[in-house]
């Protein structure tokens, strides 16, 4: 795999490129959660060029190829100092921004530009699934401390931040429910795991008033069966062969710098979701990036809660003129949690035409 290398020379991130294509194109950056690696998004890869669209697999640190945090790294993210916890969790975003940087240049990225029908095409589209957000969303809120030439380079091809099925945490918001198959006592150590894959990629039906009044009280958290009863489509991950897991899996993380990404205090991640939303002066810098909020239809509650609260929120400042970005919440139809696995080519147009 391909290595770009920042910061210097200190810092490397591992990737995988689906290829330049002549003339105008989407390069979507995509960026893993927790436990997966970018691997998981390489049923993409064969629909790519045929949808005008170069994909970027990018390794976050702590996987494979990616440069690995160090002590002083881990103990800054967990520490219980909150400013230095803060800088922290920027700097992981910061250090996406300078991937940007680097990939536009190196690559010669075509920038964004507008079609006859006024639609934008080319330029970069960021896509963060799952936990990714968390450390992602301090590109945008803290992007005035990346360098002048990083900006520079990022202006004319930053098309759009997109979060796919993001949880509550990430947006510093308190989740609606403390069942999470991982972490439940009642639950025999050796189902924990089973009972997660199920949860987390099951296809949920989801009540017609919850989506239409997009109330997350209305949404449904019972804590799915096990295991899970048969239903028309089987969750991606109860469906997958073993070799096939095993292959896209890096569990190492997990207790690591993952679970110190989970941890991290609301209010800190709170403070991310507002500087790259609310806050004016954040909002003036790369200000043509717009943010696109993605939850599947047939998600889990966790990750269509979450982009109803921000939707909610957002809408709430706007009414009073306290937002400093375009935000867009967009439901992805009949996808679940894992929709770049199920439907690779309907994951490719969706994003290329929300963004």
């Amino acid at each position: 795999m391909p290595l770009a290398t920042v910061q210097d020379g200190t810092l490397c991130f591992s990737y995988e490129d689906s290829g330049a294509l002549g003339g105008r194109y989407t390069t979507l950056v995509m960026v893993h959660g927790t436990g997966f690696h970018s691997g998981i998004f390489a049923p993409m890869i064969p629909f790519a060029a045929a949808n005008r669209v170069r994909l970027i697999l990018l390794n976050r640190r702590d996987y494979p190829g990616s440069t690995p945090f160090s002590d002083t790294d881990l103990a800054d993210l967990g520490s219980p100092d909150l400013e230095t916890r803060a800088k922290a969790l920027a700097q992981q975003g910061i250090e996406i921004g300078l991937f940007l940087a680097w990939l536009v240049r190196e690559e010669r990225i075509p920038p964004v530009s507008t079609d006859r029908d006024g639609r934008r095409q080319g330029g970069v589209v960021l896509v963060a699934w799952s936990l990714a957000h968390t450390p992602l969303a301090g590109f945008l809120a803290h992007a005035n401390a990346l360098p002048v030439d990083a900006l520079r380079a990022l202006e004319p091809c930053l098309r759009a931040y997109c979060t796919f099925d993001a949880p509550h945490v990430s947006f510093g918001l308190p989740t609606l429910s403390k069942h999470h198959p991982l972490v439940d006592p009642t639950y025999p150590m050796e189902q924990r795991v089973p009972r997660f894959y199920s949860w987390v990629s099951t296809y949920y039906t989801h009540s017609d008033l919850a989506r239409r009044t997009r109330d997350p009280a209305l949404l449904d958290t019972t804590p799915l069966p096990y295991p899970a009863p048969p239903c028309a489509r089987p969750a991606t991950l109860d469906a997958i062969t073993p070799a096939s897991l095993d292959a896209v899996s890096w569990p190492g993380p997990i207790q690591g710098s993952e679970a110190l990404l989970h941890g991290v205090p609301l209010g800190l991640a709170f403070e991310q979701t507002r500087r790259m939303l609310l806050d004016r002066d954040a909002g003036h810098v790369l200000p043509r990036c717009k943010v696109v909020i993605v939850w599947g239809e047939n998600t889990l509650w966790e990750m269509a809660g979450a982009a109803w609260a921000v939707e909610k929120l957002y809408k709430e400042r706007e009414a009073v003129g306290q937002v400093g970005r375009a935000l867009e919440v967009v439901e992805m139809p009949g996808a679940n949690h894992f929709p770049h696995w199920d439907e690779p080519e309907a994951m490719i147009r969706f994003l290329t035409s929300v963004a």
